[in-house]
């Protein structure tokens, strides 16, 4: 643009938009002539406040975006180009997938945009200050560029965070896809290289593992609970003791199993700090193995888990959201859990009466299942708070329910009692025992 027609432009006469707009071709031409300078500027401020972005091997594409960027900027105003009919600068969101592939997060991306955004709007004020027009001029002059330059960087901002965020799924989905690939190799029996293993799970093979399935029964079932459910493998990865990332795979939207290295693989898994683990999600439970070292470990907890399961699935009883195989009776009692109508005849046979799904049968089964447990009626009457007389009657009353001395078939009647105590209601007649096919 020539001086005449820039003077011719901004005179008093001109109207203000088009002076306005002649002084940022002129704004533009004078940066243009800058250009490598400006680049270097914004390259220069990005580097010293965004510590993520200064790696040697990503520099040469940071370098590459921003110069893109300053040639679309300037190519914009000088051309009076709308937004909405520009492309980004390929440099600039293939910057932003390079930064996902190397686990840079999008917040340092974002506040990158924002430092080179204020280092050239430093440069634009420089060069209206140089302008030969009114002081009213070139305040209006930088309110039009810094508002300008404020969309441009909000509308590139959001093109390169989405291009970062779709490559972060992409690498998600595709490593997620690796480890459930791998692992099912390993739980079929197929060979898997120990190194190889970790290094695409980040999960190693040789040391002690406990595997729990988590789930989510809810009525929200058709979300996804994934994300809820690997938030809460991380706290019980740490309640259980473990130091290190869990390995966690999804199964469907609502299951998932969970691997994590126990301190001590002698150490039996406490429920309890499972329960406070899961008291932020009421509706999620847990199965738990047992904690087993090596290859052969790592199947083994998890069929332990899955196991247990189905005891869970099968009680309703509130103690069942959290089931760990290791537990006294429990592996017995999963295995009962899988054919239940054979289970509840059985409890039938050895309980009698006393396997009846009423409030009487239930306070007489505890009190039996108590007293044999400790042997002893003070004991008894302590851990029930009881008075002594009232366990000897109750004992006496479940033997007359049972139709047969409690000495019969002890074993028996003890593992019927803690089953009952386990499953609960899939395992004990209704009120009326024609209902469940059991009379005569």
């Amino acid at each position: 643009m020539t001086e005449p027609l820039k003077r011719r432009l901004v005179s008093d006469d001109a109207p203000e938009a088009g002076q306005i707009r002649a002084l940022v071709v002129c704004v533009a031409e004078r940066l243009q002539a800058r250009h490598t300078e400006l680049s270097d500027s914004v390259n220069s401020a990005i580097e010293h406040a965004v510590a993520d972005l200064d790696t040697p091997e990503l520099a040469e594409m940071l370098h590459a975006s921003v110069e893109g960027n300053v040639t679309t900027i300037l190519h914009m105003l000088r051309n009076d180009i709308p937004i909405e009919h520009v492309q980004p600068a390929t440099a600039a969101t293939e910057y932003a997938v390079r930064l996902a592939r190397a686990s840079v997060p999008a917040g340092p991306l974002r506040r990158a945009y924002h430092i080179g955004s204020d280092d050239l709007l430093a440069e634009v004020f420089h060069e209206i200050e140089l302008l030969d027009c009114s002081s009213e001029l070139k305040l209006r002059l930088l309110h039009h560029l810094a508002g300008w330059l404020h969309r441009y960087i909000d509308w590139i901002t959001r093109v390169v965070l989405d291009a970062h965020e779709a490559e972060r799924l992409a690498l998600l989905e595709q490593n997620a896809t690796d480890v459930s690939r791998l692992v099912h190799r390993l739980l079929d029996g197929e060979p898997v290289e120990p190194d190889q293993f970790a290094t695409t799970t980040g999960y190693r093979l040789e040391r002690p593992h406990v595997a729990t399935v988590l789930w989510d029964e809810g009525a929200r079932q058709a979300a996804d609970q994934i994300e809820t459910l690997r938030s809460l493998a991380k706290r019980l990865a740490c309640a259980l003791g473990s130091k290190e990332e869990p390995l966690f795979m999804p199964i469907d939207r609502s299951t998932a199993w969970v691997w994590c290295h126990p301190p001590n693989a002698a150490s039996p898994v406490g429920a309890a700090r499972v329960h406070d683990v899961l008291s932020v999600a009421p509706s999620v439970r847990a199965a738990i193995g047992t904690p087993v070292a090596g290859v052969e470990g790592f199947r083994r907890t998890l069929e332990q888990a899955n196991a247990v399961r189905l005891v869970a699935n099968a009680s309703s009883a509130p103690h069942t959201r959290v089931v760990c195989y290791g537990d006294d009776g429990m592996a017995v009692v999963a295995m009962l859990a899988r054919d239940l109508a054979a289970t509840r005849r059985w409890v039938v046979d050895t309980l009698g009466l006393l396997s009846l799904d009423t409030e009487p049968a239930d306070r007489l089964r505890e009190t039996l299942r108590t007293f044999l447990r400790t042997g002893s009626y003070v004991e008894t009457s302590k851990t029930l708070m009881l008075h002594r007389n009232t366990v000897k009657y109750r004992l006496s009353k479940a033997e007359q329910e049972r139709g047969r001395p409690l000495a019969e078939g002890q074993l028996d009647l003890e593992l019927a009692l803690h089953v009952c105590h386990v499953l609960g209601q899939a395992v004990l007649q209704s009120r009326n025992p024609v209902e469940n096919g059991f009379a005569g």
